[in-house]
């Protein structure tokens, strides 16, 4: 998957919480756990383009998600705890940054 498709997938996460986009932490907490988070910010998300992404880094996207849901404290390690739009764009930011490093 290529840095710029996740770094547009920030932007366009960034500019719904600008835009005032808000949900709880546990509900994207449960979107991620049952896999339809893309699904959601379709349904959720009116300035939204997600046809960067192939349906393998979608799958793959969640699958990393879950597996940092299940991992992080999100309070803690992304001082995130009151909109889940945030949550989600520190997961984007944390895949950034790994494959980031793995280039290094």
């Amino acid at each position: 998957m290529h840095l710029t498709s996740l770094t547009v997938l920030a932007f366009y996460l960034n500019g719904a919480v600008d835009a005032g986009k808000q949900t709880g932490i546990d509900e994207m907490y449960d979107q991620i756990e049952a896999g339809t988070v893309f699904e959601y910010l379709k349904r959720n998300v009116e300035r939204i383009d997600l046809s960067m992404l192939t349906v393998a880094d979608r799958n793959e996207l969640v699958e990393e998600w879950q597996r940092i849901a299940n991992a992080v404290d999100a309070r803690r390690k992304f001082v995130v705890e009151n909109n889940g739009y945030c949550l989600l764009l520190a997961y984007v930011i944390q895949g950034i940054q790994q494959r980031a490093e793995m280039k290094e």
